[in-house]
């Protein structure tokens, strides 16, 4: 999630145009009205929505035109609604209650503040607002199928496992190092963390790691599969199977995967690119994907980020 905690970083939102996504929305402050049910009910929603989906950020008090920040509006009266009044909403009309979702305030120059509700995934069963269930998909929040509502109450008896990458030391960037006696940076570690969202471990599991072709992956433990296509891009699967003689993957272990070696080439490095990596997931009783991106910033540092640096 992002760190969004005082008014500047809430200001880059705008200047920086990020746009709304599967993880974030933008409400402006007249979204919030402890005298209308109505309102109360929909934040009920919206945040359900983000927990039986993948979890993100409601940012109450940023103006929104065509799902891009407009910039911050005046705010709320923190005196009228203090972070404890948001949750009490929640706990009156979300079931089961959202332990771990955590409403503050972010104070603005003027007084006022703008409200923050960071949003974990449900990692167990489904949350429900008014008898029904909502989820999150691209910038909408919709109505949960049956199917869907059946396959998270499975959460408590099946692995639900995900992959998260990182650069060493477990950073999300890292410096692109250049020998002197050559064109190319060396190649950047990028370590797949592989862990489970559910209460019950995945004695067997074959993850699959998805990497744009016009990078150069070095990845021995790796087998390398053939040329598919992720979310548009042409990608290259690089497969690892966890054996049953291995320990299982638990909820309170995270498993760090092999890493990856990754290089930019140079003929790339400038350009405004973004080059996604993905994964795909089978267990018994899992099958689970997801995709980010790698960005080269200034044609020195590599990121990884939920969202593309070019935004369409």
């Amino acid at each position: 999630m992002l760190t969004l905690t005082t008014e500047s970083e809430l200001a880059a939102l705008h200047t920086g145009v990020v746009k709304e996504s599967i993880h974030l929305e933008y409400k402006a402050s007249e979204a919030i009205d402890k005298k209308s049910d109505a309102k109360k009910l929909e934040m009920a929603r919206d945040v359900s929505a983000f927990a039986n989906s993948d979890g993100g950020q409601i940012v109450y008090g940023m103006k929104e035109k065509d799902h891009e920040p407009d910039g911050l509006d005046t705010g709320l009266d923190p005196r009228e609604y203090p972070e404890i009044w948001f949750e009490q909403v929640l706990q009156q009309h979300v079931t089961p209650l959202l332990t771990a979702v955590k409403p503050r305030h972010v104070p603005l120059s003027n007084g006022r503040v703008a409200v923050v509700i960071d949003i974990p995934a449900s990692k167990a069963d489904p949350h429900q607002v008014d008898g029904r269930y909502y989820r999150r998909h691209n910038f909408n929040r919709l109505m949960m199928e049956h199917y869907e509502v059946r396959d998270m109450f499975r959460r408590s008896t099946n692995p639900d496992l995900t992959i998260e990458f990182f650069f060493d030391k477990m950073k999300k960037k890292q410096d692109l190092c250049y020998r002197p006696d050559a064109d190319e940076h060396s190649p950047i570690g990028m370590t797949p963390v592989i862990s489970n969202r559910s209460n019950t471990p995945s004695p067997y599991t074959v993850a699959i790691i998805l990497i744009d072709e016009r990078l150069t992956v070095f990845g021995g433990n790796y087998e390398k599969l053939a040329v598919t296509q992720l979310n548009g891009y042409r990608v290259i699967p690089y497969r690892l199977t966890f054996p049953p003689n291995r320990m299982p993957i638990f909820k309170e272990q995270p498993t760090l995967m092999p890493a990856l070696g990754i290089v930019v080439d140079k003929n790339l490095i400038y350009r405004a690119n973004d080059y996604v990596i993905g994964f795909e997931i089978r267990a018994p009783g899992c099958l689970g994907d997801g995709a980010t991106f790698l960005i080269v910033e200034h044609g020195r540092t590599l990121a990884i980020t939920s969202t593309p640096a070019q935004q369409g």
